[in-house]
């Protein structure tokens, strides 16, 4: 069955369900993943002697992949939904290409949401959450963390809280 070309080919939703029609998730092998993607940009590896990761930015989509023998499985991705064009975090603005034709679909899950929208239309695809008030280090001020091992990251943009990334992490062991 052929890919979907098109914006429909990548769906938040679908990434915040783990919907297994979308082939861009976690726990696919990388060749399912390269068929939409193509070529990497670049790569940083990194890794320890049970496995090496594997990083890479498809435009405005992160990929984590980890190396177990001869397989090479898709471990995380990663919506990249801000920029820092004047030193600070802000939302992207308009259409995020993760292949030179293809486009994010949001189903609403716009770059800059805020942390109530957000909660608002998880509550009406009845996808539960959690939420997390952050104290670190990181940019992240509040995050959305789902069931699935996905979570929703909050940014200070604009004087509020505001969706800047969504991981999608691995639901083996150890990732």
């Amino acid at each position: 069955m052929p890919l979907k070309q098109g914006s429909e080919a990548f769906s938040i939703l679908k990434l915040l369900r783990k919907a297994p029609s979308q082939t861009p998730r976690p726990d696919v092998p990388l060749f399912s993943f390269g068929r939409l993607l193509g070529t990497p940009s670049w790569w940083d590896f990194s890794g320890s002697v049970t496995f090496d990761s594997l990083l890479d930015y498809h435009g405005n989509i992160q990929v984590e992949l980890w190396v177990w023998g001869k397989q090479v499985e898709v471990r995380r991705v990663g919506v990249r939904m801000w920029t820092a064009i004047s030193g600070f975090p802000e939302p992207k603005q308009g259409k995020m290409k993760y292949t030179a034709r293809d486009h994010v679909q949001f189903d609403g899950f716009e770059p800059g949401l805020s942390v109530e929208e957000a909660k608002a239309l998880l509550q009406a695809a009845t996808i539960s959450f959690e939420e997390v008030a952050v104290a670190n280090a990181s940019e992240t001020v509040v995050r959305l963390d789902l069931p699935n091992k996905t979570e929703m990251h909050f940014f200070m943009m604009g004087g509020r809280p505001s969706l800047a990334s969504i991981q999608a992490y691995s639901d083996h062991e150890g990732a």
